[in-house]
């Protein structure tokens, strides 16, 4: 099909699903465009849209180890305190307050095989913060919304060096990871903070690894054998092979799905590929064979 006749296809559908919505009463969110890409490129789909519209910009998002099919995913930002279940095509499943806890910049969100979920307080606009956070809940039944969130544990992070903005947060072997966010064409670098008890002093983030990658790095996910990492940036997604050792980052080359959009957010893996989510509600999903944990 030539690129004309495909490009009058895909805008086609985006106004069905458009009338669609507008007949079941759903308006989209002023400034969350229903297509904001329309020609995606090979190892790239579209699994649907986020439907909720109170997530106006999904910052954040991980695959339950408890309940099959959810996936949890917060807004951006100081006013962020909800933690949204949906489903992988955007279905909305429930939502969750957290309780106990000031957040001043939600980016993302953590999973280990303990039953907790970390909320990322990382982010840090013009590198204004000298300390972040992060704090352990308990992951919540997706069928009991409503219920509060109590925050269980919290690590206060302070930065080896000058502070840095950051937006990507994984949990490993008694680990948590922070990626950090890079302008002009800087390298993307990853540290790390135990998560044992704090006991009143900050942690200071150790550097682990350096990456190559010098696009803003917004996302990312360890697979649950921790085989693979995988990140996204404004210029598309990478994995790293790094069998357990997420230190060998800065050693093995990455494959890299090129996809330029300027509203990806988060990531996660799931069994056929790396799914990403974007603040302009849009549901990806990378299917090249590398990014698939299982392979």
């Amino acid at each position: 099909m030539k690129t004309h006749s495909r490009r009058l296809l895909v805008l086609g559908l985006a106004f069905g699903v458009f009338a669609s919505n507008a007949c079941h009463g759903e308006k989209p969110h002023p400034s969350r465009p229903m297509f904001a890409t329309v020609d995606l490129p090979a190892g790239v789909k579209r699994l649907g849209s986020i439907q909720d519209p109170r997530i106006t910009e999904s910052s954040g998002v991980v695959a339950s180890r408890q309940y099959p099919g959810v996936f949890w995913t917060h807004n951006d930002g100081a006013k962020s305190y909800t933690l949204f279940a949906i489903s992988r095509e955007g279905k909305a499943l429930g939502n969750f307050h957290l309780a106990n806890v000031v957040v001043h910049d939600w980016e993302d969100i953590a999973i280990d095989d303990e039953k907790h979920l970390y909320v990322a307080d990382i982010g840090n606009n013009d590198a204004r913060r000298f300390l972040i956070a992060v704090h352990e809940i308990d992951e919540p039944d997706p069928k009991k919304p409503g219920t509060p969130l109590v925050v269980r544990r919290s690590w206060e992070l302070r930065f080896p060096n000058a502070p840095f903005d950051c937006e990507t947060l994984f949990v490993w072997k008694g680990f948590g990871y922070v990626v950090s966010k890079v302008f002009n064409d800087a390298r993307a670098e990853i540290y790390r903070f135990p998560l044992t008890d704090q006991k009143g002093t900050p942690f200071t983030l150790e550097l682990v690894a350096h990456l190559k990658i010098d696009s803003p790095v917004t996302g990312g996910d360890i697979s649950t054998d921790g085989k693979l990492l995988g990140l996204v940036s404004k210029s598309g997604a990478w994995v790293y092979r790094i069998k357990g050792d997420v230190a060998k980052t800065e050693k093995v080359k990455p494959v890299h799905t090129k996809f330029k959009h300027e509203h990806i957010e988060g990531c996660c893996f799931v069994p056929d590929g790396l799914l990403a989510t974007a603040e302009t509600g849009e549901i990806f999903l990378f299917t090249d064979p590398a990014f698939h944990p299982a392979k």
